[in-house]
């Protein structure tokens, strides 16, 4: 496996696990009033609505997910995007790693825009209340 691969795997599974701690600690400590979200009126308001923990259905999980994986895949094509930079410099006009680099910078602003384009679609989705 590539040093790479290796780094790239080792990043997500380090950030899903921080993300499972994070969701963990959630039913153990108040929500402070900096954070956005529902308050203690609209969570009463939405138990009747189902979803999970009474009331977080479609509006809130599915935004917060698009949220947090567009800014994960954003985060890596932009590395991505800079590995491929300093590899072009760096290649000092070989033909073979230049086209590496330009290949690397090319899919790495093809995820930026798949990205991109996936959170406008999720956005769109919601503000339709498609399901609602």
């Amino acid at each position: 496996m590539k040093p790479l691969a290796k780094i790239i795997i080792t990043v997500s599974l380090l950030v899903m696990t921080l993300g499972l701690q994070a969701a963990y600690a959630q039913s153990f400590i108040p929500k402070p009033k900096s954070l956005s979200g529902p308050e203690i009126g609209q969570q009463e308001a939405l138990k009747g609505q189902g979803g999970v923990n009474g009331g977080y259905g479609v509006t809130f999980v599915i935004p917060f997910l698009t949220t947090f994986f567009v800014g994960f895949t954003g985060s890596m094509a932009l590395v991505s995007f800079v590995y491929g930079g300093v590899l072009y410099v760096v290649s000092f006009g070989e033909e073979g790693q230049t086209e590496k680099a330009k290949k690397i910078m090319k899919w790495a602003a093809v995820g930026i825009a798949v990205a991109m384009l996936s959170y406008a679609f999720v956005s769109i989705l919601l503000k339709l209340k498609i399901g609602a």
